[in-house]
Protein backbone atom coordinates (compact mmCIF):
# COMPACT_ATOMS: atom_id res chain seq x y z
CA UNK A 1 0.00 0.00 0.00
CA UNK A 2 2.92 2.34 0.76
CA UNK A 3 4.40 1.94 -2.72
CA UNK A 4 0.97 2.56 -4.31
CA UNK A 5 0.44 5.66 -2.16
CA UNK A 6 3.89 7.07 -2.95
CA UNK A 7 3.67 6.40 -6.69
CA UNK A 8 0.20 7.99 -6.81
CA UNK A 9 1.36 10.83 -4.57
CA UNK A 10 4.13 11.97 -6.93
CA UNK A 11 1.85 13.49 -9.64
CA UNK A 12 -0.20 15.17 -6.87
CA UNK A 13 3.00 16.64 -5.41
CA UNK A 14 4.11 17.92 -8.81
CA UNK A 15 0.72 19.60 -9.24
CA UNK A 16 1.00 21.26 -5.81
CA UNK A 17 4.57 22.40 -6.51
CA UNK A 18 3.67 23.94 -9.87
CA UNK A 19 0.93 26.10 -8.34
CA UNK A 20 2.89 26.98 -5.20
CA UNK A 21 0.93 25.02 -2.60
CA UNK A 22 4.19 23.55 -1.27
CA UNK A 23 7.88 24.24 -1.83
CA UNK A 24 9.62 22.63 -4.79
CA UNK A 25 12.52 21.39 -2.64
CA UNK A 26 10.50 18.61 -0.93
CA UNK A 27 11.56 15.15 -2.15
CA UNK A 28 11.27 11.54 -1.01
CA UNK A 29 14.40 10.32 0.76
CA UNK A 30 15.74 6.75 0.98
CA UNK A 31 13.64 6.03 4.10
CA UNK A 32 10.52 6.70 2.05
CA UNK A 33 9.57 9.91 3.88
CA UNK A 34 9.03 13.32 2.29
CA UNK A 35 11.69 15.78 3.49
CA UNK A 36 13.15 19.15 2.58
CA UNK A 37 16.11 18.42 0.30
CA UNK A 38 19.47 19.94 1.26
CA UNK A 39 20.94 19.19 -2.18
CA UNK A 40 20.76 21.56 -5.17
CA UNK A 41 19.52 24.39 -2.96
CA UNK A 42 20.43 27.02 -5.56
CA UNK A 43 18.50 25.16 -8.25
CA UNK A 44 15.40 24.86 -6.05
CA UNK A 45 15.67 28.52 -4.99
CA UNK A 46 15.77 29.67 -8.63
CA UNK A 47 12.72 27.55 -9.47
CA UNK A 48 10.89 28.93 -6.42
CA UNK A 49 11.69 32.53 -7.36
CA UNK A 50 10.74 31.96 -11.01
CA UNK A 51 7.38 30.45 -10.08
CA UNK A 52 6.58 33.24 -7.64
CA UNK A 53 7.63 35.93 -10.14
CA UNK A 54 5.32 34.45 -12.79
CA UNK A 55 2.36 34.36 -10.37
CA UNK A 56 3.03 37.92 -9.17
CA UNK A 57 3.42 39.14 -12.76
CA UNK A 58 0.11 37.53 -13.76
CA UNK A 59 -1.54 39.10 -10.71
CA UNK A 60 -0.13 42.54 -11.55
CA UNK A 61 -1.24 42.37 -15.20
CA UNK A 62 -4.80 41.54 -14.14
CA UNK A 63 -4.77 44.07 -11.28
CA UNK A 64 -3.85 47.07 -13.45
CA UNK A 65 -6.64 46.43 -15.95
CA UNK A 66 -8.97 48.51 -13.80
CA UNK A 67 -11.06 48.45 -10.65
CA UNK A 68 -13.44 45.51 -11.06
CA UNK A 69 -14.96 43.68 -8.11
CA UNK A 70 -15.12 40.33 -9.88
CA UNK A 71 -11.43 40.53 -10.85
CA UNK A 72 -10.29 41.43 -7.35
CA UNK A 73 -12.39 38.61 -5.92
CA UNK A 74 -10.69 36.14 -8.26
CA UNK A 75 -7.25 37.38 -7.27
CA UNK A 76 -8.11 37.16 -3.57
CA UNK A 77 -9.51 33.64 -4.01
CA UNK A 78 -6.37 32.49 -5.82
CA UNK A 79 -3.99 33.87 -3.21
CA UNK A 80 -6.11 32.52 -0.35
CA UNK A 81 -5.43 29.03 -1.70
CA UNK A 82 -1.69 29.69 -2.01
CA UNK A 83 -1.26 31.45 1.35
CA UNK A 84 -3.36 29.00 3.41
CA UNK A 85 -1.48 26.07 1.89
CA UNK A 86 1.92 27.60 2.63
CA UNK A 87 0.88 28.45 6.19
CA UNK A 88 -0.02 24.78 6.73
CA UNK A 89 2.91 23.39 4.74
CA UNK A 90 4.61 21.73 7.73
CA UNK A 91 1.38 19.92 8.63
CA UNK A 92 0.83 18.84 5.01
CA UNK A 93 4.28 17.21 4.94
CA UNK A 94 3.59 15.63 8.33
CA UNK A 95 0.28 14.26 7.00
CA UNK A 96 2.02 12.59 4.05
CA UNK A 97 4.74 11.09 6.26
CA UNK A 98 2.23 9.86 8.86
CA UNK A 99 0.27 8.01 6.16
CA UNK A 100 3.50 6.43 4.86
CA UNK A 101 4.49 5.33 8.39
CA UNK A 102 0.99 3.96 8.99
CA UNK A 103 1.25 1.88 5.81
CA UNK A 104 4.59 0.50 6.96
CA UNK A 105 3.00 -0.67 10.22
CA UNK A 106 0.03 -2.09 8.33
CA UNK A 107 2.37 -4.02 6.04
CA UNK A 108 3.89 -5.80 9.06
CA UNK A 109 0.42 -7.01 10.04
CA UNK A 110 -0.65 -8.08 6.55
CA UNK A 111 1.39 -11.24 5.80
CA UNK A 112 -0.45 -13.27 8.44
CA UNK A 113 -3.88 -12.52 6.94
CA UNK A 114 -5.36 -12.60 3.46
CA UNK A 115 -6.50 -8.97 3.50
CA UNK A 116 -6.38 -6.92 0.32
CA UNK A 117 -5.16 -3.37 0.78
CA UNK A 118 -7.82 -1.20 -0.82
CA UNK A 119 -6.85 1.91 -2.77
CA UNK A 120 -7.42 3.59 -6.11
CA UNK A 121 -4.58 2.86 -8.51
CA UNK A 122 -2.28 5.53 -9.92
CA UNK A 123 -3.81 4.94 -13.36
CA UNK A 124 -7.32 5.79 -12.10
CA UNK A 125 -6.13 8.96 -10.39
CA UNK A 126 -4.37 10.04 -13.58
CA UNK A 127 -7.59 9.38 -15.53
CA UNK A 128 -9.59 11.47 -13.02
CA UNK A 129 -7.08 14.35 -13.09
CA UNK A 130 -6.81 14.26 -16.90
CA UNK A 131 -10.61 14.27 -17.27
CA UNK A 132 -10.90 17.31 -15.00
CA UNK A 133 -8.25 19.27 -16.88
CA UNK A 134 -9.78 18.34 -20.25
CA UNK A 135 -13.06 19.71 -18.90
CA UNK A 136 -11.17 22.86 -17.83
CA UNK A 137 -9.79 23.37 -21.35
CA UNK A 138 -13.18 22.61 -22.92
CA UNK A 139 -14.86 25.13 -20.62
CA UNK A 140 -12.40 27.87 -21.57
CA UNK A 141 -12.82 27.17 -25.30
CA UNK A 142 -16.62 27.13 -24.97
CA UNK A 143 -16.61 30.40 -22.98
CA UNK A 144 -14.35 32.11 -25.53
CA UNK A 145 -16.67 31.02 -28.35
CA UNK A 146 -20.00 31.90 -26.70
CA UNK A 147 -18.76 35.27 -25.42
CA UNK A 148 -17.21 36.01 -28.83
CA UNK A 149 -13.64 36.65 -27.73
CA UNK A 150 -11.82 36.69 -31.05
CA UNK A 151 -8.21 36.51 -29.92
CA UNK A 152 -6.13 35.18 -27.05
CA UNK A 153 -2.89 37.11 -26.65
CA UNK A 154 -0.34 37.65 -23.89
CA UNK A 155 -2.53 40.19 -22.08
CA UNK A 156 -5.55 37.88 -21.97
CA UNK A 157 -3.66 34.78 -20.74
CA UNK A 158 -3.40 36.07 -17.12
CA UNK A 159 -7.11 36.97 -17.16
CA UNK A 160 -7.98 33.46 -18.34
CA UNK A 161 -5.62 31.99 -15.73
CA UNK A 162 -7.56 33.63 -12.88
CA UNK A 163 -11.01 33.35 -14.48
CA UNK A 164 -13.69 30.69 -14.20
CA UNK A 165 -13.64 27.77 -13.76
CA UNK A 166 -10.57 28.55 -11.56
CA UNK A 167 -7.67 26.20 -12.16
CA UNK A 168 -6.75 26.30 -8.46
CA UNK A 169 -10.17 24.81 -7.61
CA UNK A 170 -9.18 21.73 -9.63
CA UNK A 171 -5.85 21.48 -7.81
CA UNK A 172 -7.62 21.79 -4.44
CA UNK A 173 -10.34 19.22 -5.21
CA UNK A 174 -7.87 16.66 -6.60
CA UNK A 175 -5.51 17.05 -3.64
CA UNK A 176 -8.12 17.00 -0.86
CA UNK A 177 -10.14 14.15 -2.35
CA UNK A 178 -6.91 12.17 -2.80
CA UNK A 179 -6.13 12.33 0.92
CA UNK A 180 -9.73 11.76 2.02
CA UNK A 181 -10.03 8.77 -0.30
CA UNK A 182 -6.81 7.25 1.03
CA UNK A 183 -7.88 7.71 4.65
CA UNK A 184 -11.28 6.09 4.05
CA UNK A 185 -9.65 3.11 2.32
CA UNK A 186 -7.35 2.60 5.32
CA UNK A 187 -10.28 2.55 7.74
CA UNK A 188 -11.92 0.06 5.39
CA UNK A 189 -8.78 -2.11 5.47
CA UNK A 190 -8.88 -2.14 9.29
CA UNK A 191 -12.50 -3.27 9.11
CA UNK A 192 -11.41 -6.10 6.82
CA UNK A 193 -8.81 -7.15 9.39
CA UNK A 194 -11.52 -7.26 12.05
CA UNK A 195 -13.62 -9.55 9.86
CA UNK A 196 -10.75 -12.07 10.01
CA UNK A 197 -11.41 -12.55 13.73
CA UNK A 198 -13.61 -15.47 14.82
CA UNK A 199 -17.29 -14.83 15.50
CA UNK A 200 -17.85 -13.45 18.98
CA UNK A 201 -14.07 -13.26 19.55
CA UNK A 202 -14.27 -16.78 20.94
CA UNK A 203 -11.07 -18.88 20.63
CA UNK A 204 -11.23 -21.95 18.41
CA UNK A 205 -8.91 -24.89 18.97
CA UNK A 206 -8.21 -25.39 15.27
CA UNK A 207 -7.56 -21.79 14.17
CA UNK A 208 -7.51 -19.11 16.87
CA UNK A 209 -6.02 -19.02 20.35
CA UNK A 210 -6.93 -16.39 22.91
CA UNK A 211 -3.48 -14.74 22.71
CA UNK A 212 -3.74 -14.44 18.91
CA UNK A 213 -7.16 -12.80 19.20
CA UNK A 214 -5.89 -10.36 21.83
CA UNK A 215 -2.85 -9.46 19.72
CA UNK A 216 -4.92 -8.79 16.60
CA UNK A 217 -7.56 -6.76 18.48
CA UNK A 218 -4.81 -4.69 20.08
CA UNK A 219 -3.08 -4.15 16.72
CA UNK A 220 -6.34 -3.01 15.11
CA UNK A 221 -7.05 -0.74 18.08
CA UNK A 222 -3.63 0.92 17.90
CA UNK A 223 -3.84 1.35 14.13
CA UNK A 224 -7.36 2.78 14.49
CA UNK A 225 -6.03 5.28 17.04
CA UNK A 226 -3.20 6.17 14.66
CA UNK A 227 -5.65 6.83 11.83
CA UNK A 228 -7.74 9.02 14.13
CA UNK A 229 -4.60 11.04 14.89
CA UNK A 230 -3.94 11.35 11.15
CA UNK A 231 -7.45 12.80 10.76
CA UNK A 232 -6.53 15.49 13.29
CA UNK A 233 -3.38 16.22 11.30
CA UNK A 234 -5.52 16.50 8.15
CA UNK A 235 -7.60 19.17 9.91
CA UNK A 236 -4.44 21.12 10.71
CA UNK A 237 -3.13 20.62 7.16
CA UNK A 238 -6.19 21.53 5.13
CA UNK A 239 -8.69 23.02 7.59
CA UNK A 240 -7.75 26.61 6.76
CA UNK A 241 -7.74 25.85 3.02
CA UNK A 242 -11.17 24.18 3.28
CA UNK A 243 -12.54 27.23 5.11
CA UNK A 244 -11.37 29.58 2.35
CA UNK A 245 -12.50 27.20 -0.39
CA UNK A 246 -16.03 26.73 1.00
CA UNK A 247 -16.55 30.43 1.77
CA UNK A 248 -15.26 31.65 -1.61
CA UNK A 249 -17.23 28.98 -3.49
CA UNK A 250 -20.41 29.94 -1.63
CA UNK A 251 -19.95 33.66 -2.37
CA UNK A 252 -19.12 32.88 -6.00
CA UNK A 253 -22.16 30.65 -6.46
CA UNK A 254 -24.56 33.11 -4.83
CA UNK A 255 -23.31 36.11 -6.81
CA UNK A 256 -23.30 34.31 -10.17
CA UNK A 257 -26.74 32.83 -9.52
CA UNK A 258 -28.02 36.30 -8.68
CA UNK A 259 -26.47 37.69 -11.88
CA UNK A 260 -28.36 35.12 -13.95
CA UNK A 261 -31.63 35.99 -12.19
CA UNK A 262 -30.91 39.70 -12.72
CA UNK A 263 -30.28 39.25 -16.46
CA UNK A 264 -33.40 37.11 -16.78
CA UNK A 265 -35.50 39.89 -15.23
CA UNK A 266 -33.86 42.82 -17.06
CA UNK A 267 -33.72 41.31 -20.58
CA UNK A 268 -37.31 40.20 -21.26
CA UNK A 269 -36.83 40.35 -25.05
CA UNK A 270 -34.46 37.36 -25.00
CA UNK A 271 -36.16 33.98 -24.89
CA UNK A 272 -35.47 31.54 -22.07
CA UNK A 273 -33.58 29.18 -24.40
CA UNK A 274 -31.37 31.97 -25.76
CA UNK A 275 -30.61 33.09 -22.23
CA UNK A 276 -29.59 29.55 -21.24
CA UNK A 277 -27.29 29.21 -24.26
CA UNK A 278 -25.78 32.68 -23.80
CA UNK A 279 -24.94 32.05 -20.15
CA UNK A 280 -24.16 28.34 -20.53
CA UNK A 281 -20.64 28.72 -19.03
CA UNK A 282 -22.16 30.26 -15.90
CA UNK A 283 -24.66 27.41 -15.54
CA UNK A 284 -21.90 24.84 -16.02
CA UNK A 285 -19.68 26.64 -13.51
CA UNK A 286 -22.45 26.61 -10.89
CA UNK A 287 -22.86 22.86 -11.42
CA UNK A 288 -19.08 22.49 -11.06
CA UNK A 289 -19.12 24.32 -7.71
CA UNK A 290 -21.91 22.08 -6.44
CA UNK A 291 -20.11 18.91 -7.59
CA UNK A 292 -16.84 19.97 -5.96
CA UNK A 293 -18.42 20.88 -2.62
CA UNK A 294 -20.59 17.75 -2.55
CA UNK A 295 -17.57 15.59 -3.48
CA UNK A 296 -15.69 16.79 -0.41
CA UNK A 297 -18.72 16.35 1.85
CA UNK A 298 -19.40 12.82 0.55
CA UNK A 299 -15.72 11.85 0.90
CA UNK A 300 -15.69 13.04 4.52
CA UNK A 301 -18.98 11.23 5.23
CA UNK A 302 -17.50 8.03 3.80
CA UNK A 303 -14.57 8.31 6.21
CA UNK A 304 -16.96 8.75 9.13
CA UNK A 305 -19.01 5.75 8.01
CA UNK A 306 -15.97 3.46 7.68
CA UNK A 307 -14.51 4.76 10.93
CA UNK A 308 -17.67 4.05 12.90
CA UNK A 309 -18.25 0.57 11.45
CA UNK A 310 -15.88 -0.80 14.05
CA UNK A 311 -18.37 0.28 16.74
CA UNK A 312 -20.99 -2.14 15.40
CA UNK A 313 -18.36 -4.89 15.32
CA UNK A 314 -17.42 -4.24 18.94
CA UNK A 315 -21.03 -4.07 20.15
CA UNK A 316 -21.90 -7.33 18.41
CA UNK A 317 -19.77 -9.21 20.96
CA UNK A 318 -21.03 -10.24 24.38
CA UNK A 319 -18.32 -8.79 26.59
CA UNK A 320 -19.41 -10.81 29.64
CA UNK A 321 -18.55 -14.07 27.85
CA UNK A 322 -15.08 -12.98 26.72
CA UNK A 323 -11.77 -13.92 28.36
CA UNK A 324 -10.28 -11.25 30.63
CA UNK A 325 -7.51 -10.16 28.21
CA UNK A 326 -9.90 -9.86 25.28
CA UNK A 327 -12.45 -8.05 27.43
CA UNK A 328 -9.85 -5.45 28.45
CA UNK A 329 -8.90 -4.80 24.82
CA UNK A 330 -12.54 -4.43 23.73
CA UNK A 331 -13.28 -2.01 26.58
CA UNK A 332 -10.17 0.02 25.77
CA UNK A 333 -11.24 0.10 22.12
CA UNK A 334 -14.74 1.32 23.04
CA UNK A 335 -13.34 4.06 25.32
CA UNK A 336 -10.90 5.09 22.62
CA UNK A 337 -13.69 5.44 20.04
CA UNK A 338 -15.91 7.36 22.48
CA UNK A 339 -13.10 9.87 23.05
CA UNK A 340 -12.33 10.33 19.34
CA UNK A 341 -16.00 10.37 18.26
CA UNK A 342 -16.15 14.17 18.47
CA UNK A 343 -12.99 14.64 16.38
CA UNK A 344 -14.58 15.45 13.02
CA UNK A 345 -13.06 16.94 9.90
CA UNK A 346 -13.80 20.65 10.00
CA UNK A 347 -13.01 23.92 8.24
CA UNK A 348 -10.45 25.06 10.81
CA UNK A 349 -13.03 24.61 13.57
CA UNK A 350 -15.55 27.06 12.12
CA UNK A 351 -17.93 24.32 10.96
CA UNK A 352 -17.85 20.54 10.66
CA UNK A 353 -17.90 19.07 7.18
CA UNK A 354 -20.71 16.52 7.05
CA UNK A 355 -24.06 15.94 5.36
CA UNK A 356 -25.71 18.50 7.67
CA UNK A 357 -23.57 21.15 6.00
CA UNK A 358 -25.58 20.69 2.77
CA UNK A 359 -28.74 21.86 4.53
CA UNK A 360 -26.90 24.79 6.12
CA UNK A 361 -25.52 25.89 2.74
CA UNK A 362 -28.97 25.69 1.12
CA UNK A 363 -30.53 27.79 3.90
CA UNK A 364 -27.77 30.40 3.68
CA UNK A 365 -28.03 30.43 -0.11
CA UNK A 366 -31.78 31.03 -0.11
CA UNK A 367 -31.42 33.71 2.57
CA UNK A 368 -28.60 35.43 0.67
CA UNK A 369 -30.41 35.35 -2.67
CA UNK A 370 -33.61 36.67 -1.10
CA UNK A 371 -31.64 39.53 0.47
CA UNK A 372 -29.91 40.37 -2.83
CA UNK A 373 -33.21 40.36 -4.74
CA UNK A 374 -34.80 42.64 -2.14
CA UNK A 375 -31.80 44.99 -2.34
CA UNK A 376 -31.51 44.89 -6.15
CA UNK A 377 -32.14 48.65 -6.40
CA UNK A 378 -29.67 49.51 -3.64
CA UNK A 379 -26.79 51.71 -4.91
CA UNK A 380 -24.11 49.24 -3.76
CA UNK A 381 -25.76 46.24 -5.47
CA UNK A 382 -26.41 48.26 -8.62
CA UNK A 383 -22.79 49.45 -8.68
CA UNK A 384 -21.52 45.86 -8.33
CA UNK A 385 -23.72 44.64 -11.21
CA UNK A 386 -22.71 47.53 -13.47
CA UNK A 387 -19.06 47.07 -12.56
CA UNK A 388 -19.16 43.36 -13.46
CA UNK A 389 -20.98 44.03 -16.74
CA UNK A 390 -18.50 46.74 -17.72
CA UNK A 391 -15.58 44.36 -17.11
CA UNK A 392 -16.92 41.76 -19.56
CA UNK A 393 -17.94 44.42 -22.08
CA UNK A 394 -14.54 46.15 -22.06
CA UNK A 395 -12.66 42.84 -22.14
CA UNK A 396 -14.68 41.60 -25.13
CA UNK A 397 -14.28 44.91 -26.98
CA UNK A 398 -10.53 44.95 -26.36
CA UNK A 399 -10.12 41.51 -27.90
CA UNK A 400 -12.48 42.29 -30.78
CA UNK A 401 -10.58 45.50 -31.55
CA UNK A 402 -7.26 43.68 -31.34
CA UNK A 403 -8.53 41.08 -33.80
CA UNK A 404 -9.88 43.76 -36.15
CA UNK A 405 -6.64 45.76 -36.15
CA UNK A 406 -4.63 42.62 -36.83
CA UNK A 407 -6.81 41.79 -39.84
CA UNK A 408 -6.40 45.32 -41.20
CA UNK A 409 -2.62 45.08 -40.81
CA UNK A 410 -2.58 41.79 -42.64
Amino acid sequence: MTSVFKSTMKPILILCKVFGLIRISYTFESTGLLVHSSNNTTHYALLEITRMCVLILFTYIVYIRGFYYIVYFRLVKFWIVIITSRLSEIWIIKLINEIIEFDQKLTLLSPAFMVRHRSLSKKRWIIIATSLFLYLIGYEVCALYLWQLKTVNISTVPVLFFSMPYITDFVVIITICFYLNNLSYRFQTLNDFWKCLPTGLVPTHSEWTNSEIVMLVESIRLLHAKLSEILKIFNLSYGLLLLGFFVCSFVDFMYIFYLMIYHELTTPKISFTQNIVKYLPLHVFNIQLIVFLVSIIVAVSWIKEERNKIISYLRSNRISNLPVDTKIQVKMFMNQINVSEFDEISAFGFFNINLNLVVSILVLLMTGLASLIQMRNHPIITAMINNTQSFYTIWKNENSNASRSRNITL
